[in-house]
């Protein structure tokens, strides 16, 4: 039982050196990134007390405990910011968010440094019980982050049509799966403190659980997204970057003329928009030009967005396809498909944002404005 508890702590090393390895090498670190560098970090110095623990690996028990024995007062406040991060831009977010991490510096404190040097007054709360406020913390704050991120999501699909549920799932499955973490821990301590059995083995069993889970997100943020973020909303941190700190102009007077020839180019001649998977990056390739500096474009030149830019020409190209006769044939849903949006909801919500009507009125009052004509 030992070799197989020690293969599965030897896995979960692993498997958080990959996903540091993945999220350091990095060149541009947004602060959701950097945040998940600081969870992952903290679950992998619990897994190394616990693999200390299993083979009684005493200094290196003693050095790791230190992060690990409030590491369930640390994690939960991570997640919660992680979350906020990836959908505000405000560059003060951690400064503000500061009062989250109160529990674990008082707990850090008053607790995990005196126990660690065995005072006296360190062990006056029975360990199931400080474990079960650890849990119930963890599962309040988990649940609060998932309502938070359900929140968030739904106005970031209203405001962009080109998002599919997938660049969703990995950061939804992520809360989900340390939630069950935490349930998992609760059950077991809770049935301790209820029966009055002792069982050393249900810490392991936590480990052990999280390192499955840990596992199965590994695999999917590395196939599902780009290294556990979405490639829009990497865009979206570095346009909101760029938003705050082009107050003093990134680009100069002669780039915007240039930036503005190109951009015109590729979507009044080229028609890019119509692709319904374009991006800022496919974008920035075609006009030979940094991310960087087409997202200060968008800013400082047409003051908006990226996606809003591309989802108006989307809209006029479907405006002008609506009131042409020789398309009267089509469906509406195959003319919004065909004009680059990536599904029908998408099209109607976008749509009728722009004109006020949706399109099949559109098409009504166009096409019968033509026949009188």
């Amino acid at each position: 039982m030992k070799l197989v508890v020690d293969f599965i702590f030897v896995l979960g090393i692993f498997l958080n050196v990959i996903a540091l390895i993945g999220l350091l090498r990095l060149k541009q670190k947004q602060l959701p990134q950097q945040i998940l560098i600081v969870f992952w970090c903290v679950i992998l110095n619990t897994i190394v007390y616990f693999y200390a623990d299993l083979h009684e690996l005493t200094t290196l028990r003693f050095i790791t405990n230190f992060f690990q024995d409030g590491a369930r007062f640390l994690t939960p406040p991570l997640i919660f910011l992680y979350i906020k991060s990836i959908f505000s831009r405000k560059p003060n977010l951690l400064k503000k968010g500061f009062i989250h991490f109160v529990p674990f510096i008082i707990y850090f404190v008053f607790y995990t440094v005196p126990s660690s040097f065995d005072f006296p007054y360190s062990t006056f709360i029975d360990g199931h019980y400080r474990a079960v406020i650890k849990d119930v913390y963890g599962i309040v704050y988990f649940s609060i982050s998932l309502k938070l991120f359900y929140r968030l999501s739904r106005s970031m699909k209203q405001n962009y049509s080109t998002i599919k549920e997938k660049d969703f799932l990995w950061i939804e499955k992520f809360i989900i799966c340390f939630l069950l973490v935490r349930i998992v821990a609760f059950v077991p301590t809770t049935s301790e403190i209820l029966f009055g059995y002792n069982v050393s083995w249900d810490a392991y069993l936590t480990i052990s659980f999280l390192i499955v889970a840990m596992g199965y997100l590994l695999y999917y943020g590395i196939t599902q997204s780009e290294i556990f973020l979405p490639d829009f909303m990497i865009q979206d941190h570095v346009a909101g970057n760029i938003e705050v700190e082009s107050k003093n102009a990134y680009l100069k007077a002669e780039e915007k003329d240039v930036l503005l020839q190109q951009f015109d180019r590729c979507l009044n001649e080229e028609k890019l928009y119509l692709l319904p998977d374009l991006n800022l990056k496919m974008l920035a390739e075609r006009m030979a030009v940094s991310e960087r500096k087409l997202s200060a474009f968008f800013s400082e030149v047409l003051n908006s967005s990226f996606y809003d830019s591309i989802n108006s020409f989307r809209v006029d190209e479907a405006k002008t396809m609506l009131k042409s006769s020789a398309v009267e044939s089509h469906s509406i849903t195959g003319i919004g498909l065909s004009c680059g949006f990536s599904s029908k909801s998408s099209f109607y919500r976008i749509f009728k944002s722009k004109t006020g009507m949706s399109p099949s009125v559109y098409r009504k009052s166009a096409l019968k404005e033509s026949h009188r004509k």
